[in-house]
């Protein structure tokens, strides 16, 4: 079952589709306000789940049109800009005129972005996206990740944790990617990971050679106990593990990506992490439900005794 967003909202669900978003893959309106929520940078509070979003969206929604006034009276440096903006965004020079700054500014950054990311980066071989977050952190967490061969989605994963933090969802994004490139291995001897977490791509790529070859630990020999613990130390030797299997069979690279700026795989894992999330926080709210049943079973039991022995 998928959400259909209704003639009202189309304004939303076009500017998620011109942001790579597959609008036909959101499971509910809340998934949808999530991922809308992401890439507009909205603070729009949430209602109790289960309630209806329609209003929620529609605040959402508002974002979109209000990116879209014209503001007049702009720096001149902007106007000088003109030429230059055409040929990457599209927009004529008038329409760059009535940008404002701020506009100019965001619409360079995303542009900077695309040239960096082009979908034509991610058109061949084999490209697995991870994500993960906590909400809050620590709070309920997830973790997804999204398998692509030569552009096409041919694999996803997606779990959660009722008590975790964004770190640790992050690392076990990751570490289920790599579970993923191990299955594809033999067929694609070079496979990229790529994570929008900076721990985890600098901590693969820079800091783990250094924790191992001092025991798992960080710092100098002289620092404090507590400053050569490594944080999530279990989650990391899982990923070592995992690897040091590869380069029998191939080549596998961890690379950073940009996050919420457009790139369609970046964009699906997140979903698919929210996703994950929002199970893990079903799953809590159904543990803490029968918890408080047993407790209540428990003392209806001891009420009964008591009324026994009297």
């Amino acid at each position: 079952m998928t959400y259909t967003f209704p003639p009202s909202l189309h304004p939303l669900r076009d500017y998620l589709k011109g942001q790579g978003a597959d609008t036909r893959a959101f499971a509910s309106a809340r998934q949808a306000a999530f991922m809308a929520q992401q890439l507009l940078g909205t603070r729009v509070k949430f209602p109790d789940k289960g309630a209806d979003m329609t209003s929620t969206l529609f605040m959402i929604q508002k974002a979109v049109t209000e990116k879209d006034i014209l503001v007049r009276n702009i720096p001149a440096a902007i106007d000088g800009k003109a030429k230059k903006m055409k040929s990457a965004s599209g927009l004529s020079k008038r329409e760059v005129r009535h940008l404002s700054k701020e506009d100019w500014n965001k619409r360079n950054r995303k542009e900077r972005i695309k040239e960096r990311f082009p979908a034509e980066k991610f058109s061949e071989g084999l490209h697995i996206f991870c994500d993960g977050a906590s909400v809050p952190n620590p709070g309920v967490g997830g973790w997804g990740v999204v398998v692509y061969e030569d552009g096409a989605e041919i694999a996803s994963a997606f779990g959660g944790d009722p008590d975790t933090t964004n770190n640790q969802m992050e690392l076990t994004g990751l570490l289920n990617a790599l579970e993923q490139a191990w299955k594809h291995i033999t067929e694609w001897p070079e496979v990229t990971i790529w994570c929008d977490s900076q721990y985890c791509v600098k901590g693969v790529n820079e800091w783990m050679p250094g924790w191992k070859a001092k025991g798992w630990q960080r710092g100098g020999a002289n620092a404090e106990p507590q400053n050569r613990v490594v944080m999530n130390v279990d989650l990391w030797k899982a990923i070592d593990e995992k690897m040091q299997e590869f380069p029998k069979f191939g080549k596998i690279h961890v690379r950073w990506v940009k996050g919420h700026h457009g790139v369609a795989g970046n964009e699906r894992a997140d979903q698919l992490a929210e996703q994950g999330r929002l199970e893990a926080e079903e799953r809590g709210r159904s543990e803490d439900e029968l918890s408080l049943l047993d407790q209540v079973n428990d003392l209806d039991a001891r009420f009964k005794q008591i009324m026994g022995a009297v």
